[in-house]
């Protein structure tokens, strides 16, 4: 949930758009930040972005989109993972506590298989993020999420059922970005699965 992710992370999540590519800066927006604090959301929802440590359990905290890893993992492969979330949508409970520098997210499910898919959707995420592979490049809020990817920390841990992701920046506006991010679209693409998914997700309010 990097999830973005999406998260800790990270939604991370989904779609439909094409895959490689892409200039990334970590310059942020001239526009105002409205500080958002310590909101709680409860409900099914998707993966997000996330970044976690290779080799799979525990925990790890670090800094998105250094690069330097190579290309890892086709875009068939991460879309498999991602058409899968998608149509078990209903099978995946998430929760969201804003922050004041980010977010932190549980996404998890009681079915095994899916719990597992959730896991290597967030991995898949990290290495887009990492290697500059954005996915949904025509969604405006992700389009905005990986040219500030260099900016955002996560710190993800596998749980029992799923994923825990804390996703965090110290630029404000980036923070909006990825709260925007947590609850516009990975929570949204829980409720509502593939339908959801053909959508765009807004930018944050006067962003």
């Amino acid at each position: 949930m990097r999830l973005l992710i999406l998260t800790p992370a990270l939604a991370l999540v989904l779609a439909l758009a094409p895959g490689c590519g892409s200039s990334r800066t970590a310059e942020p927006s001239s526009n105002p930040s409205p500080e958002i604090a310590n909101a709680t959301t409860e409900g099914r929802h998707g993966p997000g972005m996330g970044r976690h440590a290779e080799g799979g359990g525990g925990q790890h905290q670090g800094r998105m989109g250094q690069g330097g890893r190579g290309m890892r993992g086709g875009m068939g492969e991460d879309m498999d993972t991602i058409h899968a979330l998608l149509a078990d949508h209903q099978a995946i409970e998430r929760r969201v506590v804003d922050r004041s520098d980010g977010v932190e997210t549980w996404t998890e499910s009681d079915d095994p298989e899916v719990a597992a898919r959730i896991r290597e959707h967030v991995r898949q995420m990290d290495a887009r993020l990492e290697d500059g592979r954005p996915i949904r490049r025509w969604d405006p809020l992700f389009a905005e999420i990986f040219e500030h990817a260099d900016a955002i920390t996560m710190e993800i841990e596998d749980t029992e059922r799923g994923v825990r992701v804390v996703e965090t920046s110290n630029d404000p506006y980036v923070v909006r970005l990825i709260q925007q991010h947590a609850h516009r679209a990975v929570s949204e693409f829980v409720d509502r699965g593939m339908d959801r998914a053909h959508e765009p997700t807004p930018l944050p309010e006067g962003y």
